[in-house]
């Protein structure tokens, strides 16, 4: 492995460190030092922040460890997200510094200033020629300013004269969209954000807009629940209580058919969340429907593992 990427990935684990203590202001600043509580916090910030999980085993492994060698990519990724990168790549370029490259990087200024001037020019003779033919809208979490991972959204297409259709979603987020259809109107769906209707008139000299999604707290916090180690299980219980209505029915489904295995009530659903034992973990919500703020409805599946090892 090489010895930059073992010194990025020394980086990030302070970056880390400094990300979770937004959130837990008491966690030890060294993050070799955390044990149980600070792991399970970890995890649930992750899930809260970037949808993804690392285990206890991953933590022991990459982070306690002495060994010279850093984790998969895709969990590269995921933390270097968490910390507020676009990835792992991104990570890298932000922290590079370069000796005696302050030369080369103001050629680079003198002939971007240059480029800059060049195009206000040609736009002043006819702006029409850089006028952006697409536009994408790019899905963000309202209060996290985050980019929401594509697996947890879902567009509806509305025409007019056609049946609704699913869009396809970006890697990024972002749902690209031609402007010479003038207009368009969709619905975005996410098992922890609440639906909203988008309608646009597409004229817009820009060429991009962020969507702001307000979060389902309800949904995300059953997520939190089954996939960390909590002690205080009375107090779980309670949150539960409180966000459940008392006629409420919960379906666990199949991952292939999406057809129902199991239906509990509310206070069987509750005593498997909240076991010792976690009967219920690693549920991933499929569906919440509300009555006067309260979950009267939900549809789950239980995946087999949600973390990296």
């Amino acid at each position: 492995m090489a010895d930059t990427d073992l010194k990025y990935f020394q980086l990030l684990k302070k970056d880390i460190a400094t990300t979770l203590r937004e959130s837990f202001p008491e966690v030890n600043e060294q993050i070799e030092l955390w044990k149980g509580v600070e792991i399970s916090q970890l995890q649930e910030d992750l899930v809260s922040k970037v949808g993804g999980r690392v285990s206890e085993k991953w933590f022991y492994t990459h982070i306690k460890s002495n060994k010279e060698s850093i984790p998969r990519i895709d969990v590269l990724d995921l933390l270097s997200q968490y910390v507020g990168y676009s990835g792992w790549a991104g990570y890298k370029l932000s922290k590079t510094s370069r000796p005696g490259g302050g030369a080369l990087r103001k050629k680079r200024l003198a002939w971007l200033l240059f480029l800059s001037l060049f195009i206000m020019i040609l736009v002043a003779v006819n702006s029409s020629i850089f006028t952006a033919s697409s536009y994408q809208f790019c899905f963000v979490d309202a209060y996290s300013k985050r980019p929401i991972p594509p697996k947890d959204l879902e567009v509806i297409m509305l025409h007019e004269q056609e049946s609704p259709y699913a869009a396809h979603i970006s890697e990024e987020g972002c749902l690209p969209m031609r402007k010479t259809v003038g207009s368009v109107k969709f619905v975005i769906r996410s098992p922890y954000y609440k639906t909203d209707t988008i309608a646009r008139i597409l004229n817009k000299r820009s060429d991009y807009e962020n969507i702001l999604l307000t979060p389902d707290d309800y949904a995300l916090m059953i997520r939190i629940f089954s996939h960390s180690n909590v002690d205080d299980w009375n107090r779980r219980r309670s949150q539960l209580e409180e966000m459940m209505a008392d006629h409420a029915k919960i379906f666990q489904v199949m991952d292939e058919s999406n057809l129902p295995m199991e239906i509990y009530n509310k206070e069987e659903f509750i005593n498997k969340l909240t076991m010792p034992i976690k009967s219920l973990r690693n549920i991933e919500v499929l569906e919440t429907t509300y009555e006067k703020d309260k979950i009267v409805s939900l549809r789950f599946v239980q995946v087999k593992d949600g973390s990296y090892d």
